[in-house]
């Protein structure tokens, strides 16, 4: 499996970061402790999903008010989900599984 590292120190004041792998933007996010990647893309327009609004497991683009839940990256509010790309909270990183 291939990673990618994101040192926690990366992260903005509200948790958020985005990285870039081989072109396409990953919105990285730590809510309540917990890891978050999905694609950087709103599938509806293509908006920075990482200017969102992120309530509790939620996170709405700031755009078109489509609705992603952050674990699954499932659509609730739309009809196309979004990337998700496994993390995990390693030793003050976050790693970002790409190839899964």
């Amino acid at each position: 499996m291939e990673w990618l590292r994101v040192p926690l120190a990366d992260l903005d004041s509200e948790g958020r970061a985005v990285v870039e792998r081989d072109g396409d933007e990953i919105a990285v996010f730590l809510v309540e402790g917990e890891a978050h990647a999905v694609a950087n893309t709103c599938p509806h327009e293509g908006n920075p999903l990482v200017e969102g609004e992120i309530l509790g497991p939620t996170l709405t683009c700031a755009f078109n008010n489509w609705k992603f839940e952050l674990e699954t990256a499932a659509c609730l509010f739309g009809d196309e989900h979004v990337r998700l790309y496994p993390p995990a909270l390693r030793d003050g990183e976050i790693w970002i599984a790409l190839d899964a």
